[in-house]
């Protein structure tokens, strides 16, 4: 069935885009008609460009609504199928929502909601999360309303690749397919409103777009080429760590659709999809230098830079001369000697960061670090393991947020946002402790189940073991798609902050779903022997 612009969506997109210029009032502060100064000019400029960007979504998605309603009534079974498993998803959502409304939040996402208000992005969580919490406010003006719109897009995410594993696996009991994405941390991270929660499902999403053409031997549809090219460009940029997918992706369709498409189409797809992904960078490239400068970068080196440090004093004067002039090395060593990990120091001491360091000072401050890693990889190494073994942490408590005054991000949260106060308080408390499996009484003490459940190491096993099974079977294209997934490791291994769960999120998602759907395939695969004698 071809796409075509309805009309009456057309007035009813722009009905609606009019509409939120009232409706905006409950949680934005902006002027569309300050020309006063050329500051306030510039911001009006980028508020209506918002609010014109705003309506482009509106139009695309009432378009792709009535498209999708369409297919419904027309009965086309690839669509209801769909529905059926992201309608079931998103109702349980919906109502764990309520129950723990207005969601997990815990401490960065407060800043990126205030700035919000605003239509300022911030740059250290991804310009594409402000704009995601951006655009969903400008939907529903509450701050539960960005919990909302990211499980309307996980929902679809679950809907998609429920369809196209219940194909592959000829699956009669559909609801089974579900089972991946109920697990706690899963349903945890639904409810909280960061990055890392919708960026899991788009990299779930690229992956299942891949793996269902490869293992229908079919290539890609024009829709779905173009989907994966998106998809791309988001997932390499939205998270640091996933910069590589920019070059992988193009690899991958290279040769998983070796002989099925042409040389030219091939080389198309490579230059539009990396195209597209630079033009996604831009914006985060510029906002980190203008913003950040090179803290963000920093923050993934003062970990194991810590105890390097405290090894090479006294004995590397050149590595630790270059280091103080962009850090603090004397603060940092007492620190670390103090008990503090190296991300700890980083944000107690705002004196660690030296304010005055060059460009050519930062390239040597890098330089002397990687010298350290050379000269002392035992400490190096085991910093990183304990971090790696240990990467099963929840940051901040999610419960407390109705029963303290002591952190200023809740009381202004509760205070100053239409929405922002609790339904179900004591109900919240208690679910979110049970998905976060910690004691009601005391959120710091968590249950004996904690250390299984948050930890992504046996899901890390599956991925790696469904990769050396590729291998053995020589299905490369499968085996691209794999390695792609756990080329992040590495990367997350080296440069990892802190000991959160939330960095390993995406290898224990992907991980349980190949999990599942892999014990299935094995169990369908072994009834049907038998019947073959």
């Amino acid at each position: 069935m071809k796409f075509k612009c309805s009309k009456p969506l057309l007035f009813t997109a722009f009905v609606h885009w009019l509409l939120t210029f009232a409706t905006d009032r409950i949680f934005f502060e902006y002027n569309l008609f300050s020309f006063v100064t050329f500051s306030d000019t510039v911001f009006s400029l980028y508020a209506w460009g918002i609010k014109a960007a705003f309506l482009v979504l509106l139009v695309l998605g009432y378009q792709l609504l009535g498209n999708t309603i369409k297919k419904y009534r027309n009965k086309i079974k690839t669509t209801k199928e769909r529905i059926f498993y992201a309608g079931i998803y998103f109702a349980f959502m919906m109502i764990l929502l309520l129950l723990v409304y207005p969601g997990a939040w815990r401490m960065d996402e407060f800043g990126i909601l205030r700035d919000a208000k605003t239509l300022m992005p911030t740059f250290w969580q991804g310009y594409l999360t402000s704009y995601f919490y951006i655009f969903s406010l400008m939907l529903l003006p509450i701050p539960a309303g960005v919990v909302i719109m990211q499980n309307v897009i996980i929902s679809l995410c679950v809907g998609f690749v429920c369809e196209r594993a219940q194909r592959i696996l000829k699956l009669k009991h559909k609801i089974w397919l579900l089972l991946p994405f109920l697990a706690f941390p899963v349903l945890d991270s639904n409810m909280y409103p960061m990055r890392m929660s919708v960026y899991v499902y788009l990299e779930i999403l690229l992956a299942a777009v891949f793996l269902s053409a490869i293992m229908k031997k079919r290539k890609l549809t024009r829709k779905e080429t173009w989907l994966v090219i998106l998809l791309t460009a988001v997932v390499a940029v939205w998270r640091t760590e996933g910069i590589y997918y920019m070059l992988w992706i193009p690899v991958v369709y290279l040769i998983t659709f070796w002989r099925q498409e042409s040389q030219k189409k091939k080389l198309k797809f490579a230059v539009v999809t990396v195209f597209a992904t630079i033009i996604v960078m831009i914006p985060q490239y510029l906002g980190n230098k203008m913003v950040s400068g090179d803290q963000y970068e920093i923050t993934s080196m003062v970990l194991p830079l810590a105890p390097l440090l405290a090894e090479a004093q006294d004995k590397q004067q050149a590595e630790l001369s270059a280091i103080d002039k962009v850090i603090d090395v004397n603060l940092m060593i007492q620190g670390y000697e103090s008990g503090k990990s190296g991300i700890s120091v980083f944000w107690s001491e705002p004196a660690l960061i030296r304010d005055n360091y060059t460009n050519a000072e930062y390239k040597e401050f890098k330089s002397a670090y990687y010298s350290l890693i050379r000269k002392y990889p035992d400490v190096f190494i085991k910093e990183r393991m304990e971090t790696f073994v240990n990467s099963n942490g929840i940051l901040m408590n999610t419960t407390e947020l109705y029963d303290t005054d002591e952190v200023a991000n809740y009381v202004e949260f509760r205070e100053q946002y239409t929405g922002g106060q609790g339904i179900f308080t004591g109900v919240r408390k208690q679910v979110l402790s049970l998905l976060e499996l910690r004691s009601v009484e005391d959120y710091n003490e968590k249950l004996p189940l904690y250390y299984v459940v948050y930890s992504f190491l046996p899901q890390l096993l599956v991925l790696i073991v469904a990769a050396f099974c590729c291998l053995n079977c020589r299905k490369w294209s499968s085996l691209l798609v794999f390695l792609g997934v756990l080329l992040k490791v590495p990367l997350i291994f080296m440069t990892a902050p802190s000991l959160l769960f939330m960095y390993y999120y995406g290898i224990y998602l992907i991980g349980d779903v190949v999990f599942f759907y892999g014990i299935y395939l094995l169990y369908s695969r072994g009834k049907e022997k038998p019947e073959q004698a």
